[in-house]
């Protein structure tokens, strides 16, 4: 029998919202954005649509993520199971409405871009319930991680460079990869902050199922390579103001140490949220 996790205050509505994620929605939203300018392809109504969308459907995938928690905490009876399945469910009531207003915005989008842009945020929206919803369960089979990689972050930048441009280009998805590294990583940094209770619960994330050993390698090589890859696209000549994504060293050295030393974890993801902010803010000044 799975054993319930033992941090109920999780599911309270301001940190299920994840605040600190938020850095996803605007930097892969935003990199798409800025990419379709730079392509001298940009509007200024698709683009504030675009980012807009982005966020509401982070927040619904955020209060979604403990959706399926439900299962650990409905067969209790006692006063903290019925508080944490009211909390549950009104934070899954808001992650409906939430998904309801983007895809209203992704309607108005697909009317000015198209029907590609349509299948394309059908299969975000599909690739976002997988996540915790059955039959799929990504969180619970230890694919969140790569899932994340795929529609956190490729996906959203390529559909937010589309859904403004009106076109591909292969560029987008190359440019794509160090911002999905970090979003990767920030899922990593929540991960190891709840091994724990994760492994109580029976939830079978990427780190359970691996251990913290090399979760924690995994962490570090996405955190580490952005800055390398950045100037390998320079030097590709598809990244020209390479250089902005420097000062992003000086908060990369919090959340390296406090990952080196596994101590006080509940700061890892604000921390990796922070880098992420940073050099994603320079990884699109980097573009122009």
């Amino acid at each position: 029998m799975k054993i319930l996790a033992s941090s109920p205050e999780k599911y309270r509505l301001g940190r299920a919202l994840r605040p600190f994620s938020y850095s996803v929605a605007l930097i892969v939203c935003g990199l798409g954005v800025a990419l379709a300018w730079a392509h001298d392809q940009g509007d200024i109504a698709r683009s504030i649509v675009v980012v807009l969308t982005g966020v509401l459907l982070q927040a619904a995938v955020n209060l979604f993520n403990d959706h399926a928690d439900l299962d650990y905490w409905q067969p209790r009876k006692d006063d903290t199971a019925r508080r944490v399945v009211t909390m549950i469910k009104l934070n899954t009531r808001i992650a409906i409405i939430f998904t309801l207003l983007g895809m209203a915005l992704g309607i108005w989008l697909v009317t000015q871009v198209g029907w590609e842009l349509f299948a394309l945020g059908l299969f975000g929206i599909l690739g976002g319930y997988a996540y915790t919803g059955k039959p799929f369960e990504y969180k619970n089979h230890g694919m969140g991680v790569p899932a994340v990689f795929v529609f956190t972050g490729v996906l959203m930048v390529a559909g937010a460079y589309y859904a403004v441009a009106r076109e591909w280009h292969i560029q987008v998805v190359l440019l794509a990869v160090p911002v999905s590294l970090l979003s990767s990583a920030l899922l990593l940094a929540n991960e190891l902050r709840d091994f724990n209770d994760d492994k109580l619960a029976g939830i079978g994330t990427l780190t359970v199922k691996l251990g913290c050993t090399p979760a924690r390698t995994i962490y570090l090589c996405c955190l580490l390579s952005v800055i390398p890859l950045s100037f390998m696209f320079h030097w590709m000549d598809i990244l020209p103001g390479w250089y902005w994504t420097l000062p992003s060293l000086l908060v990369l050295v919090q959340p390296y140490r406090k990952v080196i030393s596994m101590e006080q974890l509940q700061e890892l993801p604000p921390m990796t949220g922070r880098f992420f902010m940073v050099f994603g803010l320079g990884f699109i000044a980097a573009v122009f």
